[in-house]
């Protein structure tokens, strides 16, 4: 069996999911950005009480099937964190991540028929199939495709500015973005998420993957000297920080005896206590002779 098969449907099943989203958005006509999840809300009134609590750390969102509808639950206690518009772009997300549960058709099954509460934390902090599933949804219904892509596919090495901006556009979390943002991309790079100084998950684009790189190298530190530096200077993750560098995808991607230089990103995310790179390569790279 090709060893990349369990990561070729662990990326279809993403890919389900985030069509889902996406024709969520269609159907209810959001033709500009931000996409906001109340408009759902609202418009399922008659299947779904939303309420909205400050949670404490209990859950990101609880839905359950009482009666003949939903309750949907969402923690604001993100609220408490710097925000521009009504809720912190966290909130709307945990919103969409719940959506995700109602509107998947598997998922609204399960609620269904067991009529037990469902608590999730969101944002691609949760990593069972049906958790991720909903964070895909999110992503696809607060960034559809067709809103964002071309967004994402102006440039090879997009500067860190580009990037923030498309993200107050949106009014979605740095982190969302970046995963979306290489889940669109029609270049070689990829998003890794790292919890003291050791990669946790990560995602890359389509243009690596057709050349058979799939996975990130979970469990393993880093060796990049940009990245050490910056992590040296943000530990603990106490307040939000930025910074880049370069290197390799050696350091990152489990990718047999290939490589490729990098261009990197790094955020550090004071909620989460995490630090993302985003990485680039250069599309031309992809076409050297040491690929044929």
């Amino acid at each position: 069996m090709d060893r990349n098969s369990a990561w070729k449907t662990f990326y279809a099943e993403q890919e389900a999911a985030l069509r889902k989203g996406e024709q969520i958005a269609e159907a209810y006509e959001f033709r500009a950005p931000p996409v906001d999840p109340f408009r759902l809300l609202k418009a399922e009134r008659k299947l779904i009480h939303a309420v909205g609590e400050d949670f404490g750390d209990a859950f990101d969102g609880r839905i359950r099937y009482v009666g003949n509808r939903f309750l949907l639950c969402f923690n604001t206690k993100y609220n408490s964190w710097r925000h521009s518009g009504t809720h912190h772009s966290r909130v709307l997300f945990s919103i969409a991540h719940e959506l995700g549960h109602y509107f998947l058709d598997r998922h609204r099954k399960c609620l269904v028929t067991n009529r037990r509460p469902h608590d999730s934390f969101s944002e691609f902090t949760a990593h069972s199939l049906i958790e991720t599933e909903a964070d895909h949804f999110a992503a696809g219904l607060l960034m559809p495709s067709y809103l964002v892509r071309k967004n994402v596919n102006r440039e090879n090495f997009p500067k860190i500015d580009n990037i923030l901006e498309v993200r107050r556009q949106f009014d979605v979390s740095l982190t969302g973005l970046l995963a979306r943002w290489t889940q669109l991309s029609d270049f070689p790079c990829a998003t890794v998420a790292t919890y003291q100084g050791i990669i946790q998950f990560g995602w890359v684009s389509e243009p690596l993957r057709n050349q058979g790189c799939y996975r990130v190298r979970r469990g393993h530190a880093p060796e990049c000297r940009y990245f050490k530096r910056f992590l040296g200077q943000n530990d603990p993750v106490s307040k939000y920080a930025q910074g880049d560098g370069g290197g390799s995808t050696d350091y990152w991607l489990d990718w047999e005896n290939r490589s490729l230089d990098t261009a990197e990103m790094y955020f550090a995310i004071p909620h989460s206590g995490y630090v993302w790179a985003f990485l680039m390569c250069d599309e031309a790279d992809l076409s050297d002779d040491r690929f044929d």
